[in-house]
């Protein structure tokens, strides 16, 4: 019967209804090993393919004459001492590509999160506003021409995206550019043919070299540089500021490690220092004058000296507590020493044969008989 059931049980489980499976949501994560580190990877190696010398670096390495062109983050730019190095370097003949938003590594091109840090607050990047104040370039929110109505077209590239083309005198090339930025000068050259007087990409001398501004980083970055004229844009500015030296990338922070833990982590710093201070205060001696330790508690004289005559008994020693009184009393002896113990016995009081016992006992018996003698010999000094 119980087999018959167990069957039953069987059967029955095997004709439900087949569960769905759940749809597993997947998440983008982009390229991996060196193109998720290094968002101009494609750039670099187009650029190689072509015959140019590239490289891409995190940090600033005081480039030299033999560098004619750098492209970089406006992130890049964080404190006003990196920006004056990087302008002092395009005065000396150096060509310098900014690029406003989009161009951190950490940024996720497959995603709708975000495109860049957009219109930054004045202050946070020193650097930044130092350079856009030098060449009189002020940013503004930009208004997208259209790019909203071709959201269903864009696939994976889903955030928004204006196509806009550079001036004729440029090649007339059809960049993408995305973000919030949009850009206005005041004494240099706007490069992108529009109506308005809000650009995506503007140019200016200075010194010897000559400074790009561009709204975004988009046209370098790894997954665009195939779309539209981005990479012959990129051939365009190497034969433009490249031709007789070397292109490199930076895509990293221009901060050491220790400026951007002071910069995020300040309060910690500054408690760790003082937990420091207090522990070397606890730990290293001081030279001062020491105070009296009231916690030594003090006993009579007696307890020491039965103290010291256990010690001395235990290690065999015990005569070595009265020696040193019997040599100095027996210095004052000037003569036989049996008229020494008389005139001794007649200034302390003490019996004759007490007297010469101090001097002549040895070794004591006990620890006892020590004390005892000890106290004779006390008397006899205090005669």
């Amino acid at each position: 019967m119980k087999y018959f059931v167990f069957l039953a049980l069987v059967l029955f489980s095997g004709c439900g209804q087949k569960e769905e499976r759940r749809k597993v949501e997947e998440i983008p994560i982009g390229y991996v090993g060196k193109a998720r580190l290094n968002p101009y990877l494609a750039a670099e190696r187009y650029l190689n393919q072509q015959g140019w010398d590239v490289e891409s670096s995190r940090t600033w390495l005081n480039y030299d004459d033999e560098t004619q062109m750098i492209i970089l983050p406006g992130s890049f730019l964080r404190t006003k001492g990196i920006a004056m190095r990087v302008l002092d370097w395009v005065n000396q003949g150096g060509n310098l590509v900014i690029t406003i938003e989009g161009g951190e590594p950490d940024r996720n091109d497959f995603t709708e999160s975000g495109s860049g840090m957009g219109v930054s607050e004045p202050g946070y990047y020193d650097g930044l506003d130092h350079v856009l104040e030098q060449f009189k370039i002020s940013s503004s929110e930009y208004s997208y021409q259209g790019a909203e109505e071709d959201s269903k077209n864009r696939g994976h590239l889903s955030r928004p995206w204006d196509l806009v083309k550079t001036k004729e005198e440029w090649g007339g090339y059809s960049l993408e550019f995305e973000g919030k930025v949009a850009l206005k000068i005041e004494k240099g050259r706007n490069l992108i043919q529009t109506q308005a007087e809000e650009s995506r990409m503007v140019g200016m001398n200075y010194g010897d070299g000559e400074v790009l501004v561009l709204a975004h980083a988009r046209p370098f970055r790894n997954p665009y540089l195939a779309r539209a004229d981005h990479a012959e844009f990129l051939d365009h500015l190497s034969g433009r500021y490249g031709s007789t030296g070397k292109i490199v990338f930076l895509y990293g922070s221009s901060n050491s490690f220790f400026g951007l833990v002071w910069k995020e982590g300040w309060m910690v710093v500054i408690a760790g220092f003082i937990l420091l201070v207090a522990w070397l205060w606890m730990r290293i001696p001081r030279f001062g004058p020491i105070l009296r330790d009231n916690s030594v508690k003090r006993q009579p004289y007696g307890e020491s000296l039965i103290t010291s005559a256990r010690f001395l008994w235990r290690t065999g020693e015990l005569e070595h507590l009265v020696r040193p009184l019997r040599y100095q009393l027996e210095g004052e002896n000037q003569g036989d020493p049996e008229s020494f113990y008389v005139r001794l016995a007649e200034e302390s009081g003490l019996p004759r044969d007490e007297v010469a016992e101090v001097f002549t006992i040895d070794p004591p018996k006990d620890p006892g008989h020590i004390l005892k003698v000890a106290q004779k010999l006390q008397i006899l000094f205090k005669r």
